[in-house]
């Protein structure tokens, strides 16, 4: 049976954080020719075959229509939104054979979506064999954050039955234009005094087309335990976040401090979701503001007094309501013109936006265990890369064990830097050294 009509808009205004993604789009273009594209990899235990994924597909109208929306600037001061276009062509899904289950084909990683011609969404399917099926799913960022892009995944591959999900968020209630204006200047002024120079960067030159890596970092759910440890006895339990995000930042100033001067601060921008806790959310739209850390140089080697700074931090942005006050900062921007609103971004920092990026997507996959009725052996984000700074940690959970994805440019990083990196974040999580 097919899932029943649910209404499905045929256009979406874009929030204030989706169109803050479509200025950081237009950044990482300009600089390194990439888009603001995410991808989830999903490795299936069994075979899915191509007519089987085309068939569970097939009864997902919603797909159809997701695929067939376009992005519409309009005119300046107006909104952006996303047109539904019935005449667009659905994306092809190609299917690839691999003999290497680490390999993917070039290019799965690095898709350059013009979401104003193409879809914003897309499938390919590899096959490893005659055991294991792999899904890459991508979809550009302005169209949803990780965790709706994993709420769609999950809804495409569910019963054909199975309840429609809320597709957009509720319009929050307004706050009076003035008083909207002053909370988005102070908050301007705010991250013009945390991106202050001189920072910490491994950002090293600018190519036009800097090529990209990733690698991931694999952990047991025993090991897994153990980091859950080592974050209790820095009293960073319940934020396991702030010991994530300081070994992270102690690994990167040791490839700093190899290379010459450690000098500079560490200027980290976290995204956090604002979907209710213990609720799903909608799924279109970016649900998220940032919470912006800024780690002094001085403590870059000490993994327990970062720990316990991010801790701190964290509970004074909490308690100023920054995560708030940057949400209708962003709000309050979106009629901005691009051109505008991208050296507003680009002033405080020069250009380099942050130290490195950092995100943690939490427990949303832990009960990821099957998609189109086949059992799910592991599922792995692979983020887009700003470019500067041009190196992008994500932490999740998938099963019971924590993995990490670095995404990285080889024009700031060296192979060999890129493993003793990642060497040392494994070190500081286990409890080994920092």
């Amino acid at each position: 049976m097919l899932e029943s009509a649910s209404p499905l808009p045929d256009s979406i205004p874009l929030n204030g954080a989706d169109y803050f993604c479509l200025q950081l789009d237009r950044l990482m273009w300009q600089a390194s020719g990439k888009r603001n594209v995410c991808t989830l990899v999903v490795t299936l235990a069994e075979r899915l075959t191509l007519a089987d994924l085309q068939r569970h597909l097939g009864q997902r109208p919603a797909y159809q229509w997701l695929c067939r929306l376009r992005l519409r600037a309009g005119l300046p001061f107006s909104l952006a939104k996303w047109v539904y276009v019935a005449k667009a062509e659905l994306p092809t899904i190609s299917e690839h054979h691999l003999a290497d289950p680490d390999t993917l084909p070039d290019g799965l990683l690095s898709a350059a979506l013009d979401i104003k011609s193409q879809a914003p969404f897309k499938i390919d399917l590899l096959q490893l064999g005659e055991a294991e099926s792999v899904l890459v799913f991508t979809w550009h960022h302005v169209l949803m954050d990780a965790h709706g892009g994993e709420l769609f995944i999950r809804y495409l591959g569910m019963p054909a039955a199975v309840k429609p999900p809320s597709w957009l968020a509720p319009e929050e209630p307004k706050l009076p234009l003035k008083i909207r204006g002053k909370i988005a200047s102070d908050m301007k002024q705010f991250l013009y005094d945390t991106s202050s120079l001189p920072l910490l960067s491994l950002y090293k030159e600018n190519l036009s087309k800097p090529q990209a890596r990733y690698r991931v970092l694999s952990f047991t759910p025993e090991q897994t335990q153990t980091i859950n440890g080592q974050a209790r006895q820095l009293d960073a339990g319940f934020l396991a976040g702030a010991f994530y995000l300081a070994a992270s930042t102690y690994a990167v100033a040791q490839i700093q401090k190899q290379r010459g001067l450690l000098d500079g601060d560490v200027l980290a921008p976290v995204p956090l979701d604002r979907r209710k806790r213990g609720a799903p959310g909608a799924i279109l739209g970016n649900q998220v503001s940032f919470l912006f850390y800024r780690l002094p140089n001085a403590i870059l080697e000490d993994v327990p007094a970062m720990t316990a700074e991010l801790v701190t931090q964290m509970k004074a942005l909490m308690r100023a309501e920054s995560p708030q006050h940057y949400t209708i900062m962003m709000d309050f921007l979106r009629r901005m013109p691009g051109f505008f609103y991208r050296r507003l971004l680009k002033a405080p920092t020069k250009g380099l936006m942050a130290s490195f990026f950092y995100s943690d997507t939490g427990d949303s996959l832990q009960d990821f265990t099957a998609l189109f009725g086949q059992s799910v052996k592991n599922v792995i984000h692979y983020p887009p890369n700003m470019y500067p700074p041009g190196m992008t940690f994500i932490f999740s959970r998938c099963q019971g064990a924590l993995q990490i994805t670095l995404a990285y440019m080889q024009a700031n990083l060296t192979e060999l830097e890129a493993e003793q990196l990642l060497a040392t974040v494994r070190g500081v999580l286990l409890g080994n050294q920092g």
